[in-house]
Parts: structure tokens; C-alpha cells; sequence
């Protein structure tokens, strides 16, 4: 936040590589928000009465707009928030995967269910319940707005999106996308942080991605005002590896769920948990692994970009720095150049638990790694955390596997390979990590009343 030319308040768009301003957005006042979602309740009234495959047949649109213009769409993300290129394209084409599964699918998912009762005709129906707010960050600008909006719509419910303000060029031209196919479905409001509570009464239910502080903040008005509400927060996901792992799988697969997207994951693997028969061996894959990382331009062919803004920077590195300070070995984890957000990866051994590294959320490629030597010890320390988003666990032995999955404390776990979010499957988290779910069948139905309807025939 700064002063534009006239002396207001503004957000800014900074490139984290080049730290250039590429754009400046006022902020709008409560009342101009509010006026956009009464704007949006017409339109709802009349949005609810398409049929459903008039509805899935604009989201595919939607679907086929991301697809043909990724690279347009993946350069604004990467000059907003610093992602390398192909990773944001990578993200635009997930967009369109998500499109075209609800366009698929969102009728089926939608269909009453008919129960047998005493009456006559008894079934349930999916109505959607009016406006969502969708707050989103700026880690998948792109991605987290169309997983949340896009079943909220198909469910015949329109969006007011607040989006981060360093991604506020990326908020507008989703707002564009969806215009073209359909005015008020989805209008973003510019607000400061501090007024987004204000206009919460005057939506219909609430999906906020961030900061568990956010997600306090925004539960406990949304509770006050009995709205409902998803929140999918932080994440400090455990990645164990047993003794018995394909050991350059898992070390491959390690780095690359650590510094993808430069570490500024919610479901990036944050705490290596590695038996102590295999660890050395991990440790010394590791390195050699990160050696070979390219760091730079995300315009180009490169691993990791910067760090999103320098505020967060500078906390990856207070994150290292203490926990070097508490004991830990660290190699890595520096800034690297005077211009631009970028950090080294760090890896981190021997923390302790009590470390900053372990026991808050990194959103920075910061490996720390840890000894096990028991199952028991594995599951204890995947769950010595205040979240629980994600989990991976390497082992050829699938059996043990799926029983160590039914004692981690999370809401999604894959074995053998890195947490990743799917259209097909539910997501979210427990504890600190967040209520409700996203995607697949139970996401479309966090924002519809779940109605009973019971006829007796006269």
C-alpha cells in the first residue's frame, strides 16, 4: 500500500523480480462495494432461473477462453506475483480443467435425491443461496478464484470477488474473462483489508483462502451474522519417508513439492520427516537435488522465481535466521540479489520442534529435515502442528500406507507423490488449515440449501 499521484491510498502492482510499480488501483469505498453486490442480487435473481446446462455451458466458454489465452493470462501472473511462466500456465490450463469438470458434471452433482418416506414424494433439492464473497490470495491468483467461483456459479449462485491487492490486475481481468460470457456472474470490488468485514452481511455466504489471522477474523463475523462459510487457510505439511521408499522418487518428488511456486504453497511439503535408516542418504539426494535448481527471470526457463513481495521475504529469512540461531545447521536461505525478491532454498538440519521452521507456516522454498525412527514417532511428529491441510507418505508398503493415512491429521493425503489439489477430489483442511471442503461434489454443495421437500398427493 502507497500514495498514488493525487496523494490517496492505493494498492500496487510490483513486479518481485525487477521491483518496478506496473500498475496502481484505488481502493473503493464500502458504499461503491456495496452498491456492486446489490448489482450482483439482481442478476442473481435472474442467473438462478437458467437452466443448468445453459449455466455449464457458459463455464465451458469460460474453460475454452483459459485455454486459448493462457500465455496472455500467464504473463500477467508472473509479472504480478513472480511465478516462472510455465507454472503459471500450467495454472491457467488447471482453470480450464476445472471449467469443463463442472460443465461435465455439475448437473449430476446437482440432481434431487429421492428418499423414501411416508409421504407420498419425498426428495432433497440443491438451491443455490444468492451472492459469495470469495477472498482470495495472490499465491494462485488465477486458480483459487476459479475452484471457488466456478462450482458457486454452476450451482446457479453469482461471486463478489475481493481479491489480494497485489494481484488486483489479475482480479480484473477475471472479472473481463467472465463478462464476455455472461454479465454478473462475478465483479471484483477493490477494498482495503480493513473494510472487507463491513460488507459481509450484505452477502450470502463466505469462501476466504489466507492467513489463519484472516480466517479468524472473517469466521468469527461471518458466525455473527450466520453466514456460511469455507475456509481454507495455512498448511505445514508433513512429507514422511519410510525406509522402505523408492529413495530417488521421493527426494525428486521432496524438492519439487517444496519449491513449487517458490515455495508459496499451502500445500507445499514443509516438513521433511525421514527415517533415521535412509536419512543421510536423503539429505545428501537433497543437496545435490538444489545444486542443480535454476533461480532468476520468471519470464524464463527457471525452477524458482522470487518470493512474492519483500514483506514476505523478509519472513522466510526472520523464519531462518532464528531457527539458525536455536541450534539448526542451515545451508542456504540467503537473499541473492540486490534487485528482486529472490532467496536461496534453504535446507535446513537438526531444528527443533520448538523452531519457528517447524512450528509456523513457511512460504518460502525452506526444507527442514527431520530424523523418525518408529511409526508411531512419524505419525506424532506429522501431527505436532496447529494445521492440517496435506500429507505425503513415501513407502512401497501400500497397506501400511493407507493405515498411517487414517492417523495423520489432515484433509488430504497422498501416498507416493506430492499433495496436490484436483477438481475431482474434495479439499480442504482440519484444525487450523480451515472448514468446509472445495471441488469435486462436496465443494459444489458448501453454498446451496440442502432443502427437504415432502408431498403428500391430494
Amino acid at each position: 500500500m502507497m500514495s498514488g499521484k493525487d496523494g490517496s491510498e492505493v494498492a500496487i502492482s510490483q513486479n518481485p523480480a525487477t521491483e518496478e510499480i506496473i500498475a496502481e488501483h484505488r481502493y473503493e469505498t464500502k458504499d461503491e462495494a456495496i452498491k456492486k453486490i446489490e448489482f450482483l442480487r439482481e442478476k442473481f435473481l435472474e442467473w438462478r432461473k437458467k437452466p443448468i446446462e445453459k449455466r455449464c455451458e457458459v463455464i465451458r466458454k469460460i474453460g475454452d477462453d483459459l485455454m486459448k489465452n493462457k500465455r496472455e493470462y500467464a504473463e500477467l501472473i508472473t509479472n504480478e506475483m513472480g511465478k516462472p511462466i510455465a507454472q503459471a500456465e500450467s495454472e491457467v490450463e488447471k482453470c480450464a480443467t476445472a471449467c469443463y469438470f463442472f460443465a461435465q458434471n455439475a448437473k449430476k452433482f446437482l440432481e434431487p435425491e429421492y428418499v423414501k418416506t411416508e409421504a407420498d414424494e419425498s426428495y432433497v433439492e440443491f438451491d443455490p443461496l444468492g451472492v459469495i464473497l470469495a477472498i482470495m490470495p495472490w499465491n494462485f491468483p488465477f486458480w483459487q478464484v476459479i475452484r471457488c467461483a466456478i462450482p458457486a456459479i454452476a450451482a446457479g449462485n453469482v461471486v463478489v470477488l475481493k481479491h489480494a491487492p497485489n494481484t488486483f490486475l489479475c482480479s480484473k481481468k477475471i472479472q473481463e474473462i467472465f463478462s464476455r460470457y455472461e454479465d454478473g456472474m462475478l465483479i471484483s470490488i477493490f477494498l482495503k483489508e480493513k473494510d472487507v468485514k463491513d460488507i459481509i452481511t450484505f452477502v450470502d455466504g463466505v469462501s476466504l483462502t489466507g492467513s489463519v489471522r484472516a480466517g479468524e477474523a472473517v469466521g468469527e463475523i461471518a458466525g455473527k451474522n450466520i453466514k456460511p462459510i469455507v475456509l481454507e487457510l495455512g498448511g505445514s505439511d508433513p512429507f514422511i519417508v519410510f525406509e522402505d521408499a523408492d529413495i530417488e522418487k521421493a527426494i525428486e518428488t521432496g524438492v519439487r513439492a517444496r519449491i513449487i511456486n517458490s515455495g508459496q504453497s499451502c500445500i507445499a511439503a514443509k516438513r521433511f520427516i525421514v527415517h533415521e535408516k535412509i536419512y543421510n542418504e536423503f539429505v545428501k539426494g537433497v543437496k545435490e537435488r538444489i545444486r542443480k535448481i535454476k533461480i532468476g527471470n520468471p519470464m524464463e526457463n527457471v525452477d524458482v522465481g522470487p518470493i512474492a513481495r519483500r514483506d514476505l521475504l523478509e519472513n522466510a529469512l526472520r523464519i531462518v535466521r532464528e531457527t539458525e540461531k536455536s541450534g539448526a545447521k542451515v545451508e542456504g536461505g540467503r537473499r541473492i540479489t540486490d534487485v528482486g525478491f529472490f532467496l536461496s532454498p534453504a535446507i535446513i538440519e537438526g531444528a527443533d520442534v520448538s523452531s519457528p521452521v517447524f512450528k509456523e507456516e513457511t512460504f518460502a522454498p525452506i526444507m527442514p529435515i527431520f530424523k523418525f525412527r518408529t511409526e508411531e514417532e512419524a505419525i506424532e511428529l506429522a501431527n505436532k502442528t496447529e494445521f492440517g491441510l496435506g500429507a505425503a507418505v513415501f513407502t512401497k508398503n501400500i497397506q501400511r500406507a493407507k493405515e498411517i493415512a487414517k492417523f495423520i491429521e489432515a484433509g488430504n493425503v497422498f501416498i507416493n507423490q506430492m499433495v496436490r489439489s484436483d477438481p475431482r477430489l474434495p479439499f480442504g483442511g482440519v484444525k487450523k488449515s480451515g472448514i468446509g471442503r472445495e471441488l469435486g461434489r462436496y465443494g459444489i454443495l458448501e453454498f446451496v440449501n440442502i432443502k427437504s421437500v415432502s408431498i403428500l398427493y391430494q
